[in-house]
């Protein structure tokens, strides 16, 4: 099955630009194929050939698309743009080369270099089961989204890899928008509301206190009584920063600060917020072992849930899911098998219940239980392209 898309925009307005400049021109062909401006005279010397042409033409289409990376999206911004329906697609999984052309045409638009690293592998053991699903996506020209399930040892893992065009598309959302008490919601309402691509749970905060906690630039958790296995409770867990530049940031289990400390970090670092469940997975491409952690019951199998940074704004979130009842991973197993991705860093989120992806309007892994759980938070990503700007920017 081919992609919804099958024209990309950039092509077309290519092509269209580069008939407004034939029939404006109307040069003169001469015998040897070039074609004279209307405003100069053959035998003024001055000539442009046809395939000048079309490079200026071609150059002024990439001109677009770049500016189109450059979106933002405000940080106060409570809602992000909605979705570009054309941009959606699945196919079956047996059509891998499908998922190839997609990332070949984030090359070509620019959004992902021609030599970047992706997570997706066409030889992958794509998981055929039960729950399986077809290979779903997303692509304009600021965000690629590809989901796809496998079977590593046995056992269904999804995955979603993540290329956005700025780090502003990657997003937290507690419910009501505030940290504390309140209301819950299920992770595919968060998604809904504020127009999410894709939706991840996040660290489900709420029913914990651990950690040291930072929503829109503010520090909201830094609790320094409760001391478990010499730790206190900023400290007794590991906490991951996303930088306003995508990238993450960590303080380790153990590891000492105070609060103006700390404060400072947020400030020096550019710190947009925080989660806070954990442990570290990976560490500069290596699995990283734990021996003694406060929850996630890491010692024994248990449906798990992770997000990992490849690169500059380029993530893979990986779960592993119950499924069919078999037998799950340690804390310790799935950062082994984390590991074995392109990661150079990853974190563990919430699992069990609550490790979900929302995709186009429905729950994308399978949750324990087969139902979805309500939360207090959710990371997402967005696309950047302004919504009155539609007939402007390409879609992949």
């Amino acid at each position: 099955m081919k992609p919804k898309n099958l024209i990309p925009r950039m092509k077309l307005l290519s092509l269209l630009l580069v008939l407004a400049v034939l029939l404006s021109l109307k040069p003169a062909v001469l015998a040897d194929g070039t074609a004279v401006a209307p405003e100069e005279a053959p035998d003024s010397g001055k000539t442009m050939s046809i395939a000048e042409i079309v490079a200026m033409v071609t150059g002024a289409a990439h001109e677009v698309a770049e500016k189109a990376r450059h979106f933002t999206i405000p940080e106060d911004a409570l809602v992000a743009p909605k979705p570009i329906e054309e941009c959606y697609g699945t196919c079956s999984m047996d059509h891998p080369e499908v998922v190839m052309d997609l990332i070949q045409r984030a090359r070509d638009s620019g959004l992902l270099g021609q030599d970047e690293t992706v997570a997706f592998r066409p030889d992958a053991n794509f998981y055929h089961g039960y729950h399986g699903r077809n290979f779903e996506y997303y692509l304009d020209d600021t965000i690629m989204v590809i989901l796809w399930k496998e079977n590593v040892e046995g056992k269904c893992c999804s995955f979603a890899e993540v290329k956005i065009a700025d780090a502003s598309q990657f997003r937290r959302k507690l419910a009501n928008d505030s940290f504390g008490p309140g209301p819950q919601f299920l992770a595919s309402e968060l998604g809904e509301q504020v127009n999410a691509v894709v939706t991840m749970n996040a660290d489900y905060y709420r029913p914990r206190h651990y950690g040291i906690v930072v929503y829109n630039r503010e520090l909201c958790r830094f609790e320094t009584d409760y001391v478990i296995n010499n730790c206190l409770r900023y400290n007794c867990v590991d906490s991951m920063f996303v930088t306003a530049s995508g990238d993450f940031l960590y303080k380790r289990q153990g590891e000492e600060n105070t609060l103006e400390s700390i404060s400072a970090f947020i400030q020096e670092n550019d710190i947009l917020f925080s989660l806070a469940f954990g442990p570290v997975l990976v560490l500069d491409g290596e699995a990283v072992e734990c021996r003694w952690y406060p929850m996630g019951e890491v010692h024994e199998g248990y449906s798990r849930a992770g997000i990992g940074q490849m690169g500059e704004r380029h993530y893979l979130y990986m779960s592993l899911n119950h499924g069919n009842q078999e037998a799950r991973w340690t804390i310790n197993q799935f950062a082994q098998h984390f590991a074995e991705r392109p990661v150079q860093t990853a974190y563990a989120l919430d699992g069990g219940q609550t490790q979900e992806i929302y995709f186009c309007g429905s729950c994308y892994s399978w949750m324990d239980f087969g139902v979805e759980r309500p939360v207090s938070d959710i990371i997402y990503f967005a696309t950047a392209i302004p919504e009155d700007l539609r007939g402007n920017a390409g879609t992949g």
